[in-house]
């Protein structure tokens, strides 16, 4: 496995547990709306973070320079 689908792979599994969160706390017997606000936050923050680290694996590698002395 490639560093770019292991990286795929433990974000679909963060991806998943943050969903398994959001589903037990939106449950009908569940009237936390400070932990309900928490866990949103966290989850809008991964997607920012996520993005950023996303794009790392999609840029270009930079050639470097020969320097000659």
């Amino acid at each position: 496995m490639t560093p770019k689908e292991q990286f795929q792979l433990a974000a679909a599994n963060m991806e998943n547990a943050l969903a398994d969160v959001l589903k037990s706390i939106t449950s009908d017997n569940f009237h936390d709306k400070a932990q309900l606000e928490r866990i949103l936050k966290l989850i809008i923050k991964k997607e920012i973070v996520l993005q950023f680290l996303l794009e790392e694996f999609h840029r270009p590698k930079k050639k470097r320079r020969k320097c000659y002395s």
